[in-house]
């Protein structure tokens, strides 16, 4: 994929908005190539906050088990 060259001056101070200005002045495939950057570094950041998101399993085997047969054992009598 072949970018453009961008040859513009900006003056400092360099604030965000100024940047999603100039990002939403680029074509397509270069927000693309950004959009692929950014995903690679915040993939640490995402799974770290996935991971605090994820509550542990606190099931065991003898658990699931014992839930299974009551279910079977409440819907057999129903029949």
């Amino acid at each position: 994929m072949k970018t453009q060259e961008y040859n513009k001056t900006y003056n400092i101070p360099f604030y965000f908005n100024d940047l999603l200005k100039l990002i939403k002045t680029l074509p397509i495939q270069d927000k693309i190539k950004i959009e692929m950057e950014l995903e690679k570094e915040t993939l640490l950041y995402r799974s770290k906050l996935l991971s605090q998101n994820i509550k542990e399993n606190q099931f065991d085997m003898d658990s699931i088990v014992a839930e299974v047969s009551e279910y079977r054992t409440e819907t057999s009598h129903e029949r």
